[in-house]
């Protein structure tokens, strides 16, 4: 269904991260992690950012066109072409591309007419940037994506890397034939793209990110130029930061403290300036400030 072009490659990037030994200590941001610990550590963090797996798509819908199916999957064709399911109703995710939701763009196609008619993709034209496109997976779930932008090409200028290549964001394209039919190629001379992008519920992330911040510390004592206080006993917590409020309400922030350093900081402006203190997630997610002494 697609232009004739050599081939279609998929490519996922991958970042090598190299690892300095620095003395006797892993310097993480300002934190420092205990040796007995760095090990452990590691691993944690590579299973904490790694890319969440998502489902192959078994279904699509799209509500504002009255467009929907079961989806199944198409690789390439001998002739370098994307494979295209054989029914007129059938939509086929590009299998050796990436799944929706993963980082990169995704690719489905569909027919738009058949001898007996019009087919599952013949609405795909009157589709809109802000358009929702639902993507169900074997699971059960369903991932939320949203129209960009709606474009035709001549099948021969069809732009391969925007609709198959890498990408930063996550991406879903749909594919379908437009414009008028060629005998002679026995294809359509033209190519509809609706380029789309996965939505992130910001009430989902927002409550992710609250649950995610650590306690607050407690037991904030002052004994002189010393400010101490209790460790917050959470596995997440890889250190803390202290602050000075000055008399005007801004803050500064003036040390920072690993979980197995002592929890004191020593200043000469203790008991003049009013100090705080805040507990830090290995993600950087800093907890409300405790008790203001």
């Amino acid at each position: 269904m697609l232009s004739e072009r050599e081939n279609i490659q998929t490519e996922s990037d991958q970042a090598n991260l190299s690892e300095e030994e620095a003395g006797e200590f892993e310097k993480v941001e300002e934190f420092q992690i205990h040796p007995e610990n760095r090990d452990s550590q590691r691993q944690e963090d590579s299973e904490e950012f790694s890319e969440p797996e998502r489902q192959e798509p078994v279904g699509l819908e799209i509500p504002s066109v009255g467009v929907g199916g079961p989806v199944e999957k198409v690789g390439i064709l001998d002739n370098g072409q994307m494979g295209v399911p054989d029914s007129a109703e059938g939509i086929g995710w590009f299998e050796p591309g990436v799944k929706p939701g993963e980082q990169g763009n995704a690719v489905m196609a569909g027919h738009v007419d058949s001898r007996s008619g019009p087919a599952v993709f013949y609405e795909l034209k009157e589709m809109e940037a802000g358009d929702e496109v639902h993507v169900t997976d074997e699971e059960g779930g369903t991932l939320t994506f949203e129209v960009t932008k709606v474009a035709k090409y001549d099948r021969r200028e069809a732009p391969i890397e925007d609709i198959f290549g890498s990408s930063e964001g996550r991406h879903l394209n749909l594919i379908t034939c437009t414009g008028t039919f060629n005998q002679e190629y026995g294809t359509h001379d033209d190519r509809l793209v609706v380029y789309t992008q996965l939505v992130e519920d910001e009430s989902e992330k927002q409550n992710a990110q609250q649950k995610e911040r650590p306690s607050s510390p407690e037991n904030v004592e002052i004994r002189g130029n010393r400010i101490s206080w209790h460790a917050v006993d959470e596995e997440e917590v890889i250190g803390y930061r202290v602050y000075v409020e000055y008399a005007d309400g801004s803050s500064e922030q003036v040390d920072s403290i690993a979980t197995y350093e002592r929890k004191t900081y020593i200043s000469e402006n203790v008991g003049e300036e009013k100090h705080f203190i805040t507990a830090v997630s290995r993600k950087g997610t800093e907890s409300s400030p405790s008790e203001k002494k």
